[in-house]
């Protein structure tokens, strides 16, 4: 408060002098706390642990770095695996063909050499109608017309020799059938021939045999009568009949099992040939 008047100065001395702030304490140690040496021994094993473990990770990671230089190279691995993942999806949309644009493609070339040498040569005949026009004249030919005459002419060629080849290799347009039935019904007929004098003789000493025993049981036993020879008679004749009846069937079941092996065998071959046919048509 301001006062009015005599003001008398008043000595430094006298002047009261305001308090002085207490001093802050002392800062707490650093590892908790005051003079403990066992914690101060307790940090310094544990930083000397550490900083053994990470020596030993640097060694670590320096053997691994000698051993293969990239193995650390987390991004450029993932880019790879990424791109190994998109890369067949990519080639799936650019290669991506249709399964017989190949073949398709390859005979539109062959047409189309086809259709230029059929027009050389209409050129050429319609050109032989006008040379004694300018027999007095020269003839100039170019290298590439010269070097297309000689890609046709090969091409021809090889053609050529491909028809040839397929004609060889052709089954059914061959004598390869004919030949192949031919020779299985001959040997049908040798062995039909090779059997069948066997067969007859066989037969006829079977009869003689039976007609032998009939004449000596006649002549041995006159008392026997007349119904009982009748009888032996007649299942004779049912014998021999049964076994011509029986010889005739074999004989049909081994012509028509025959026929259906030679039938397998055509059959078997003519696949074959459409097999290797396909097979080149791909190629």
């Amino acid at each position: 408060m301001k006062k009015y008047g005599l003001q008398l100065r008043v000595p430094p001395a006298q002047k009261t002098s305001k308090p002085a702030p207490p001093r802050p304490p002392p800062p707490a140690f650093a590892f908790g706390g005051g003079d403990d040496e066992d914690d101060i021994e307790r940090e310094i094993s544990r930083q000397a642990s550490k900083n053994k473990s990470l020596q030993k990770i640097e060694e670590q990671h320096k053997k691994a770095m000698e051993e293969d230089p990239s193995v650390f190279d987390y991004d450029g691995v993932y880019d790879e695996m990424k791109g190994q993942i998109a890369r067949p999806k990519v080639q799936d949309r650019t290669e991506r063909k249709s399964k017989y644009i190949e073949t398709l493609m390859e005979k539109a070339k062959q047409r189309e050499r086809e259709h230029e040498i059929v027009y050389e040569r209409k050129l050429l005949k319609e050109r032989s109608k006008d040379d004694h026009l300018f027999a007095d004249k020269e003839k100039f030919v170019t290298g590439a017309y010269k070097k297309k005459l000689a890609e046709q002419a090969k091409w021809l060629e090889e053609e050529k020799l491909r028809q040839i080849r397929e004609e060889r290799d052709d089954v059914s347009g061959s004598c390869f059938s004919f030949c192949l039935f031919a020779l299985f019904f001959l040997l049908h007929m040798l062995s039909v021939a090779e059997r069948g004098p066997t067969e007859k003789n066989a037969q006829t000493d079977y009869t003689r045999d039976t007609v032998k025993d009939d004449t000596q049981a006649k002549t041995s036993s006159h008392t026997h009568n007349n119904s009982e020879q009748t009888a032996e008679l007649t299942k004779s004749d049912d014998t021999v009949k049964d076994n011509d009846d029986g010889d005739k069937l074999a004989a049909v079941d081994q012509s028509s099992e025959h026929y259906k092996r030679t039938d397998d065998a055509l059959a078997s071959a003519r696949e074959r040939y459409l097999a290797r046919k396909r097979a080149r048509q791909q190629l």
